[in-house]
């Protein structure tokens, strides 16, 4: 049986003004957050299971109401940009056809595994092993101390 998880005040209103524009740290300040720490609390709400799903549901329901789907949205700015040549306004083409970039995916991080042998993996977990200070001197070419792993 799911049992249901209570919101804070402060979450449900995080919620509320993060689907406003999206902006974490602009919504934990207008939800009650300090500037200081704004950031820090928009990070701790978006990683709780319990708010990202209360904000990807609430968006789901947004999408339903109002009948957008990610192939409407892309024919919409689609038309946009073409708008845009008509009028000959290329930094509205940029900006629109930025925005289809964004939503096929093409300014994602690409992730890549690299397979490393024995020795490479051995040097590796060196490197992990080692302090912040030492990787700067061995970077700066100086061993910072006498055990240095290289």
């Amino acid at each position: 049986m799911h049992t249901a998880v209570q919101l804070t005040a402060r979450q449900a209103r995080f919620i509320d003004e993060y689907l406003v524009d999206a902006n974490g740290r602009a919504a934990a300040m207008r939800a009650g957050y300090s500037s200081a720490g704004a950031k820090m609390a928009a990070h701790r709400a978006l990683s709780n299971v319990t708010i990202s799903g209360a904000i990807e549901a609430r968006q789901r329901q947004d999408a339903t109401r109002l009948g957008m789907d990610r192939d409407r949205v892309l024919a919409g700015l689609l038309g946009a940009v073409e708008m845009a040549r008509e009028q000959l306004n290329p930094a509205a083409m940029v900006q629109g056809l930025r925005e289809i970039g964004k939503l096929m995916g093409y300014y994602a991080p690409k992730q890549m595994r690299v397979a490393l042998d024995e020795g490479q993996a051995k040097a590796m977990a060196r490197f992990e092993a080692m302090s912040d200070a030492e990787l700067l001197a061995l970077m700066a070419g100086s061993p910072a101390s006498e055990g240095s792993p290289l």
